[in-house]
């Protein structure tokens, strides 16, 4: 069974790039002082950013999540989302408890990044991790990564239909995740 990603803090109003989209859509400079238009901006931010994270399954923004599932077994496990900065807790449920297994470390991935236990963890236990994730501050996201979002936004103030855009698919392909081989 996956580990299940939770947003536990969604991304702060304040790291959202709304003076950005506003130049890339060509805004007045008075933008702010129409009614609504600072939170149409900021949705269309969360969007569009939602979209690229989702299809990447890396974090553009840092910030906290936690995973939750069962796992294999072991003192490694590779994560759902990356890029992975720290853990900063990680529990199991044992015996119908829940048993603080302390910090983990990171093995640094692109694409999968794995978390190393100090202490084993049973095949089919059931755990929960709290981590940090994320590139970094809005100016850290990869310049590519950044456009994308940009035109996602534009897109999407625009009225156009799901998906990404082709321009935008095209700046977050170099980040994707490619698997080569079998499923066996």
């Amino acid at each position: 069974m996956p580990m299940t990603v939770v947003d536990s803090q969604g991304i702060a109003d304040e790291s959202l790039p709304v003076s950005e989209l506003a130049a890339h859509l060509r805004l007045a400079d008075q933008y702010e002082s129409v009614p609504g238009q600072g939170a149409r901006l900021k949705l269309r931010l969360r969007a569009a950013i939602g979209a690229v994270e989702r299809r990447l399954g890396k974090v553009l923004i840092r910030r906290e999540f936690i995973l939750a599932g069962e796992v294999k077994g072991g003192t490694r496990i590779v994560l759902p989302i990356a890029p992975v900065d720290s853990v900063i807790s990680v529990s199991a449920s044992r015996a119908g408890a829940l048993l603080s297994l302390g910090k983990a470390m990171i093995e640094p991935d692109g694409h999968r990044p794995v978390a190393v236990m100090k202490h084993a963890i049973n095949e089919g236990e059931w755990v929960r991790m709290t981590i940090h994730a994320g590139f970094g501050d809005w100016p850290e996201v990869p310049d590519a990564l950044r456009q994308a979002v940009l035109l996602m936004a534009e897109a999407l103030d625009a009225g156009d239909g799901p998906g990404l855009v082709p321009m935008a698919e095209a700046l977050v392909a170099p980040f994707r995740n490619i698997r080569v081989g079998s499923m066996g």
